[in-house]
């Protein structure tokens, strides 16, 4: 395996962090979410913040997560503000209806998962978008497992595949200021519709 895929596949672990958002979120119910969430959030942002302000306090902090950081993200804020931010915000607009949040926290855990894990070893058909490079490979794997995500959430399967279209949407897209903070609102918004 090339030190590439193992960057990525590190990531990507790291990233499957918003599943504790997600437990929490059954275990205590969306008013102590939103509580815990936001000083999680307030809490990174500080390190971020910090990091980005102090080169000493980025290099150090580099050099631990053991290269699983994006190039652009040594000078600018890191996915994990926004994957938290994102979880929050669909907490916090869809809380009252759990499974919208599950299929939401879903498809960000694993259909963002899938899209680069896919693209880097399988992606064959790629375009340059936005800056990033993107491959019909890995947003079909990630309309694929959104698909799957919505469908284990509960959702029929008109739904599921209109959520997972628009999570993939987003995940290609890449929107600013992140994906990350788009992809389970997009995909939760889209069920709340069904």
């Amino acid at each position: 395996m090339n030190a590439d895929i193992r960057r990525e596949l590190g990531r990507k672990a790291f990233h499957l962090l918003c599943l504790s958002y997600l437990a929490f979120f059954h275990w205590q119910g969306r008013a102590a979410s939103l509580r815990w969430l936001a000083g999680w959030i307030a809490f990174v942002a500080a390190v971020e913040a910090l990091r980005l302000t102090r080169p000493a306090v980025n290099a150090f902090l580099m050099r631990s997560l053991g290269g699983i950081h994006r190039p652009e993200e040594e000078r600018r804020m890191s996915g994990m503000v926004w994957t938290a931010l994102g979880c929050w915000l669909t907490i916090l607009a869809f809380g009252d209806r759990p499974r919208l949040v599950s299929a939401g926290i879903l498809c960000l855990a694993f259909g963002d998962a899938a899209a680069a894990l896919t693209g880097k070893t399988l992606g064959r058909h790629a375009v340059t978008f936005r800056g990033k490079r993107k491959s019909a490979e890995g947003t079909l794997a990630c309309l694929a497992v959104c698909a799957a995500s919505a469908l284990a959430a509960g959702f029929p399967p008109g739904a599921a595949a209109a959520a997972a279209a628009a999570a993939a949407a987003v995940e290609f897209a890449a929107p600013l200021p992140d994906d990350n903070l788009w992809l389970p609102l997009a995909s939760a918004f889209v069920l709340s519709l069904a």
